[in-house]
């Protein structure tokens, strides 16, 4: 049974990756441009991290075989 930890941890790694991938793209768009913002690199990477919090509440396929959040809770998962 999945719990709302598994869950968490899940999401918090996909978020992880995917602020990695927008730092990754930024950063060569900003190189081709011959400068890098840090603080544009940093944001991206805040934003996408966020986007991806937000879009793992409908379910990851990594936990529950891709149940919601409130599926997750209404299975009482009891943590």
């Amino acid at each position: 049974m999945a719990t709302l930890k598994d869950w968490a941890k899940a999401a918090g790694i996909r978020a992880l990756k995917t602020a990695a991938q927008a730092a990754i793209g930024v950063i060569g768009g900003a190189t081709a441009m011959g400068m890098v913002d840090w603080r544009l690199v940093a944001s991206a990477a805040a934003l996408a991290a966020i986007a991806s919090i937000i879009t793992s509440v409908a379910g990851i396929p990594e936990v529950g075989d891709g149940a919601s959040v409130a599926a997750i809770r209404a299975a009482g998962d009891g943590e």
